[in-house]
């Protein structure tokens, strides 16, 4: 997917650069790293790896059509909510919804806050967006929409 590239954590750069004399190392060591996908890349692959579309993803969220497509197309950026909405319309898992949630620069989901919990629990089991807005609800906590 993104060639035969190196892929080095966080702690594993940041040792790097702590131990380099000259930053040419360090400049190397980025070079040769596997990238990171942008949002609108990933949401794509998260589609395509769990054989959704995007008139599913639509139909599944009840979100607007041309709102959709202006969020994968860079154009709109989601909201938390939206996001959780999305990843479980899609079946994502928790480390590719918590990838998601990185990408738009939007927080992962963070097991020690009780909704986020609630959601990593619903997530975990399997739950669709709608079982997972009703059991935010039976928590008492804010849901990922409001029913019309």
């Amino acid at each position: 997917m993104y060639g035969q590239k190196k892929r080095l954590t966080t702690t594993q750069l940041l040792s790097l650069i702590r131990r380099s004399k000259h930053f040419t190392v360090v400049e190397e060591a980025l070079e040769n790293m596997e990238q990171t996908p942008d949002f609108c890349q990933y949401l794509y692959e998260l589609m395509e790896r769990h054989g959704v579309n995007a008139k599913e993803v639509i139909q599944r969220c009840g979100i607007e059509r041309s709102y959709f497509y202006h969020i994968l197309s860079g154009q709109k950026t989601p909201s938390r909510n939206m996001l959780l909405r999305i990843s479980r319309c899609i079946g994502a898992s928790l480390e590719e919804t918590n990838q998601l949630l990185r990408l738009a620069a939007l927080g992962s989901l963070y097991a020690k806050v009780r909704r986020d919990a609630g959601i990593i629990f619903c997530i975990e089991n399997e739950y669709t967006m709608s079982q997972t807005n009703e059991f935010l609800k039976q928590l008492e906590e804010a849901p990922l929409y409001q029913d019309q």
